[in-house]
């Protein structure tokens, strides 16, 4: 009895477990979003460069475009940006997730 007392102590801690992320964090399906449209922007940049041969990118205009439309700030995308490269498994989580949406994408376009 005293073992399933003990079980069940650890579970309710591991239950109550708070989120150890660091507060003014994006929430993470809000943040593989607007990382999702950022690789549409950087593949948009390297087309206008390589293939259109545009001298000038309006890099900056299309970044301030995308924290608008995601209603972020640069300096908190930048935040969550750094919690998450400090933590690669996660960060690789979400890139798994964002290259599935684009070949979702890309195959209902074809």
């Amino acid at each position: 009895m005293r073992f399933l007392a003990v079980v069940f102590l650890g579970l309710a801690l591991v239950a109550c477990k708070t989120d150890d992320r660091p507060e003014g964090l994006m929430e993470r399906e809000e943040f593989k979003e607007t990382l999702l449209d950022a690789q549409l922007i950087e593949a948009r940049l390297n087309h206008e460069m390589i293939l259109e041969q545009m001298k000038t990118l309006p890099v900056e205009k299309y970044y301030e475009e995308l924290f608008e439309k995601h209603q972020v700030t640069k300096e908190k995308f930048e935040k969550t940006f750094n919690y998450y490269t400090e933590h690669p498994d996660l960060l690789k989580e979400i890139y798994d997730e964002i290259m599935t949406e684009l070949t979702l994408r890309k195959d209902s376009i074809l």
